[in-house]
């Protein structure tokens, strides 16, 4: 009997530290992350992530990147556990189908305005955006209307704040099929456009002549969101956790000065954080 008991004894010290070692490897399944493109094209990302990891403990993997085509299923289906992504109708319809659950801004990129590098309108001494805007609707100058969603919001918010009247005489509408050659048909139109920061620089748009003229405004700020699983997302326990961690993280003043690091590294600015005190541009209409 005493042997019996021993042999338990030993059966019980083995299976609970294997048993601790299981749950510890199933705790260390990394969170499932969907990152749109402009975060990665930034570079902000990659200098992001591994500064995420270290301050946290959690593990990521990016399963899915690029457009918005492309991370909205990756998370609507399960196949990501944590969206990062623009605050947008695709978040709001992610929620309303019960498949996205907390959302909350962490930063936000910038539009700018880009246009001959001649500058008939005089962009570049503009105090403002507003400013620029104005200057282009009152000269013989034109403004294409991108259908980017947003130079679209950002183009709707300065007409708002500016108090002009939008004129086929000074802007045009956006016959792209590709929003890539946007600047083509701005350099044939001689025109302006708003347009990204991050793809204008990193050379994904490109049109003969036509160069950056103003930027800095916050009126043309976007901001990103994280998106958290919802009720009806298959998401299970520990990945709602470990999403909740990075988020919480991330928007806290020790997350923010990470992320100002994080851009600081990959040649930025790129990303503004919100805890700067700038306003944070999620696509709501202007006063």
């Amino acid at each position: 009997m005493s042997e019996l008991k021993n042999k338990r004894s030993w059966h019980w010290l083995l299976t609970v530290p294997l048993a601790c070692l299981a749950l510890g490897a199933q705790a260390a399944e990394p969170l499932r992350v969907a990152v749109v493109g402009g975060i990665m094209l930034s570079g902000v990302w990659a200098q992001l992530q591994p500064r995420l990891e270290a301050a946290t403990g959690e593990s990521i993997e990016v399963v899915s990147m690029g457009p918005k085509a492309h991370v909205v299923p990756a998370f609507a289906e399960g196949r990501a556990d944590l969206l990062v992504i623009h605050g947008g109708s695709e978040t709001f319809a992610l929620q309303a189908r019960g498949l996205g659950g907390r959302v909350l801004p962490w930063g936000y990129n910038e539009h700018v305005i880009a246009g001959p590098a001649d500058d008939p309108a005089g962009v570049r001494e503009a105090r403002d955006a507003v400013d620029a805007l104005r200057r282009i609707a009152g000269s013989d100058t034109r403004l294409v209307a991108f259908r980017d969603p947003g130079s679209h919001e950002g183009v709707q918010r300065l007409i708002g704040k500016a108090g002009v009247m939008p004129s086929p005489d000074w802007l045009l509408v956006d016959e792209t099929r590709d929003h890539h050659a946007i600047l083509g048909q701005a350099s044939r139109q001689h025109a302006y456009v708003v347009v990204g920061a991050i793809p204008l620089a990193r050379g994904r748009l490109a049109g003969e002549g036509i160069v950056r003229l103003f930027g800095g405004d916050p009126l043309l700020r976007r901001a990103f969101v994280t998106l958290e699983p919802g009720t009806a997302h298959p998401a299970g326990a520990e990945a709602r956790a470990q999403a909740a961690r990075l988020v919480d993280y991330l928007v806290s003043p020790a997350g923010q000065a990470t992320l100002a690091e994080a851009d600081h590294a990959a040649d930025g600015p790129w990303i503004y954080g919100v805890s700067n005190g700038l306003p944070v541009i999620t696509g709501e209409k202007s006063d």
